[in-house]
Order: structure tokens, then sequence, then C-alpha cells
């Protein structure tokens, strides 16, 4: 069984980047690209520093990308839980899939970042540890997207959730701490941690399976 593992896990990962490859893979890479896009046509036209400033309102919309994109693989699939029937089961199915949200997520942050730390458009920039802000922003999006989607049953109330996060991130507590990405992203990561861990015993409680059991009659 251990040595069959591996070969069942590689199986769940292909299988689901083929389901989530569009809004999942695509969409996080095709927005960073486009922002740096973006940031590089504003340092062109109305000069760096003030493409600088203005990128504090334009670089937060990636994690909001991934965080909307996240939403949108997690709870938009209807054979997800078709999976509780299978040796995979409904956790495994959606924790693979977080996964993949969340390496996507930060290959767009990173095509993202990496331009425009290049070009100088990077508010607060400290050099190359300044990608952990855009980076571990789409982490923790992600990751918050699967635990409300794992705990809520309404997608409205894990949409507006995602949203509210992305807010709180972007507005209040990263422009307070721009100039240390470590903290910035310290105590958000430890939350959105915390938070998915719970949502994956959630996932896998006999409770749950029993509720859209019953549900679905």
């Amino acid at each position: 069984m251990s040595r069959m593992l591996p070969r069942m896990a590689l199986a769940l990962a292909t299988v689901q980047l083929t389901r989530v490859r569009g809004a999942g893979v695509a969409l996080p890479v095709a927005i960073g690209v486009l922002i740096a896009c973006v940031g590089a046509s504003a340092s062109a036209i109305a000069g760096v520093p003030w493409a600088r400033v203005a990128s504090v309102a334009f670089v937060p919309l990636h994690s909001l990308a991934v965080g909307i994109g996240a939403l949108s693989v997690l709870s938009g699939d209807a054979l997800v839980e078709l999976h509780g029937s299978t040796p995979f089961g409904v956790r495994a199915v959606q924790t693979a899939r977080g996964a993949l949200l969340a390496l996507a997520g930060t290959v767009g942050a990173l095509a993202m970042f990496a331009p425009l730390h290049a070009l100088g458009v990077v508010y607060g920039d400290i050099g190359w540890a300044s990608a952990l802000s855009p980076v571990c922003g789409a982490v923790v999006l992600a990751l918050t997207a699967y635990a409300v989607v794992a705990i809520m049953e309404s997608p409205r109330a894990a949409a507006f959730f995602v949203v509210l996060a992305w807010v709180v991130l972007s507005f209040f507590w990263d422009p307070n701490l721009a100039g240390d990405p470590v903290l910035q992203r310290a105590v958000p990561m430890a939350l959105a941690l915390a938070a998915a861990a719970g949502a994956w015993l959630s996932l896998g409680s006999p409770e749950r399976a029993c509720a859209k059991a019953v549900g679905a009659r």
C-alpha cells in the first residue's frame, strides 16, 4: 500500500490539474503578467515615482484574483462531492486543488513582482525579500478560500469572507508594515494555515459526510 501512495498522489494531482487549469492555474499567472505590463506601461508614461505610488492600488489585485479563482474552483464543481465514494475522498481532492491554487498563485506573484522590481516600481521595495508580500498574499487568499468553502455551505458567504480578508490584508494590514515583509506576512500566514488545518479536519469528519448525504436526499 505504501508503494502505491506516490502513484495515487501523482494521479490525483494530474487529474485535478486538468480540472482546475483554467481558473485555478492560468488565471493567477495571466493576471500577474497583466499587472506587470500595467506597471511597466505606467512607469514609461507617467514615470517611476508615480507608478511606484500607484502600485499600492494595482498590485493587490493579484491576490484578489487568486482568491476569487480559488472560490470558483473549490466551490463551483458539483463533481467534487462524488469523490466521497472513491479511494481519494473529498478531502484529498479539495486539498490537492488548494495546493495547486497556492502554487499557481505563487508563480503568478513572482511573474508580477520580478519585472516590477527590476523597474523599481514596487512600493517600499527592499530587494527580493519584498517578493514575500505578493507571494504570501496569494497563498493566504488561496488558503482562505479553501477554509471558507470547507466550513461554509453558502458560496455567497464564502465569497464575502474571501473579499473581506483581501480588504483587511491589502488596505489595513499591509500599508502599516510595508517595510517589513517578514512580519507583514507572518501573522496572516499563521492565521490562514490555522484556518486551513481546521478546514482539513472538517472535510474528513463523519458529521460532514452525513450532513451531505442527508442534504442530497
